[in-house]
């Protein structure tokens, strides 16, 4: 796999909360991926900031909505950053909410429309992942990106998302975690109750 570099454990939270003290905090502590949620948009201006502020640090977007930024633009962040900060930006792209287009297009075709010209803009299969939760997508995963960015789901899809990429592909599994020192008062969030 081509991003040795997004270690073990990483930190996913909505975009505009990373900053770039925080996002070198993170690396501080050992974290090789910064994940970029709530669907930022291709042009944001974090990117260069947060991989700016760190040396080695990973920053991936989790997920660019292919409704919401043209496949273009997409591209051109990611080459740009890519010949600045070089092997430290994953487009994670995926079929997020439609709401943006009136276009109706089968979310499927729109991925792979996607791909066609992120292929024809030199953005490299290692440097982009997709949003996969059915095997037709995480097929579409492994052919043509590094992997899967699986979201919300159990550890028996994970299995199968491993048995249809492969051994070497990107796996990206979200784990919720509450940091707390007492049990009951950590787990209460989940259960919905108020802790105590």
């Amino acid at each position: 796999m081509a991003f040795d570099g997004l270690g073990t454990f990483g930190v996913w939270q909505p975009h505009p909360q990373f900053t770039p003290h925080s996002a070198r905090e993170l690396e501080e502590l050992g974290f090789g991926t910064i994940w970029l949620g709530s669907s930022p948009p291709v042009d944001w201006d974090g990117y260069e900031q947060l991989l700016a502020a760190t040396e080695s640090l990973v920053v991936a977007t989790s997920i660019v909505n292919v409704w919401a930024s043209a496949p273009e633009a997409a591209a051109d962040t990611y080459l740009r950053l890519d010949d600045k900060f070089p092997g430290r930006f994953l487009l994670g792209i995926g079929a997020g909410h439609r709401e943006h287009t009136s276009d109706y297009t089968k979310p499927y075709d729109a991925l792979v429309d996607y791909l066609d010209v992120l292929d024809v803009r030199g953005v490299p299969r290692h440097g982009r992942a997709l949003a996969a939760l059915g095997p037709r997508v995480a097929r579409l995963a492994r052919d043509r990106t590094a992997g899967a960015l699986p979201y919300l789901t159990v550890p028996e899809h994970t299995a199968q998302l491993r048995e249809i990429l492969g051994p070497d592909a990107l796996v990206a599994v979200e784990h919720k975690v509450v940091f707390d020192t007492r049990a009951a008062r950590g787990r209460a969030p989940r259960r919905g109750g108020g802790g105590g």
